[in-house]
């Protein structure tokens, strides 16, 4: 499968302000517990200046497509792939600059020049030391619109990574979490069945079959998309679209329209959503679609979900995943 190509570059012009604006975190005094705790929002949403006029496309309070990746590590310094992305709306071009508030020792900042309007990606980097592990929740604040994100900070020694394409969640109380990086044998898969009817499948799947034991995958099928022989980008973009979706109603290996989510375990055993039919209490929303072509020339959607449900085994045992969030790619193969 091909690995969607994402640049994460920065211009040489950003990275110079970028460092004025970190200047700040070694001059400021010692800060409480509470401040630096891994549970705390830094208080207001940071600070922003320039000429651009922008603000945050979000979803409830969620900050609309925002993904982090990079190696969160308590005691470790940030490195260059410490990053945050998230989608603005501008209403005014120019250039800006904008830093979040210090949380758990660590500040995400940015700058730029906006040269056209509408919806626009920007990227901040990460920069400082993270003091301890756990989930370190930050605010933004563009324009009106303010909304929070999570970043969270592996045990000291553990090598943690937060990756821009992954999948986390609480299953039966239980936490799990997998991302891919450039040497972890994980991919962003993705792939179809049918041919004019179609259904689309995407994932974090181990690269070279079969799963070792103590790893696990995780995947999403959406159906049906018609008349796909002759849809345009922009059609296989609209399935994707941001909102609330059904799962599927049938079950077993038979197929229908709506969501199936599967999850390999650390045993090798997969459970799936569509094996019984009691999804009276799950969730299935997509936050985020943002289109790309890839290197390889295929056209593809980065979707970003969250959800709640029910896994089933070929047994008919059952466990609740709840908490459940996810980076993907489906491609127009």
């Amino acid at each position: 499968m091909n690995t969607p190509l994402i640049n994460k570059s920065l211009s040489l012009t950003r990275f110079f302000v970028f460092l004025l604006l970190l200047a700040n975190i070694g001059c400021q005094k010692e800060l409480s517990k509470d401040t630096l705790g891994s549970g705390g929002t830094g208080g207001g949403g940071g600070t922003s200046s320039g000429s651009a006029q922008f603000s945050l496309v979000p979803s409830g309070s969620n900050c609309s497509d925002a993904v982090v990746s990079g190696n969160f590590e308590a005691g470790t310094a940030l490195g260059s792939d410490a990053i945050l992305t998230v989608t603005v709306n501008v209403t005014k071009t120019g250039d800006w600059t904008y830093t979040t508030s210090l949380v758990n020792g660590f500040v995400f900042a940015g700058a730029g020049n906006f040269t056209a309007t509408g919806n626009q990606v920007i990227t901040l980097q990460a920069g400082g030391t993270p003091v301890t592990a756990g989930n370190s929740n930050f605010k933004l604040n563009f324009g009106s619109a303010a909304c929070l994100f999570s970043v969270t900070v592996a045990a000291a020694g553990s090598g943690g990574t937060t990756s821009e394409y992954y999948y986390k969640a609480t299953i039966d109380g239980v936490n799990y979490s997998q991302g891919v990086t450039s040497t972890n044998d994980y991919e962003p898969g993705r792939g179809l069945g049918g041919v004019d009817d179609v259904a689309f499948g995407a994932g974090i799947n181990y690269t070279n079959p079969p799963l070792p034991a103590g790893k696990t995958e995780f995947g999403i099928d959406r159906a049906f998309m018609h008349h796909y022989t002759t849809a345009t980008q922009a059609q296989f973009k609209a399935f994707f679209a941001a909102g609330d979706y059904a799962y599927s109603a049938l079950s077993n290996d038979q197929v229908d329209n709506g969501i199936r989510i599967y999850w390999t375990d650390t045993k090798g055993e997969v459970w799936d959503s569509r094996d019984k039919t009691d999804q009276t209490s799950a969730t299935f929303k997509i936050i985020s679609a943002q289109d790309f072509t890839d290197i390889g020339g295929d056209y593809n959607v980065k979707v970003k979900v969250q959800f709640n449900c029910k896994l089933y085994n070929s047994a008919g045992a059952s466990k609740t995943l709840t908490n459940g969030e996810a980076v993907v790619v489906f491609g127009m193969l």
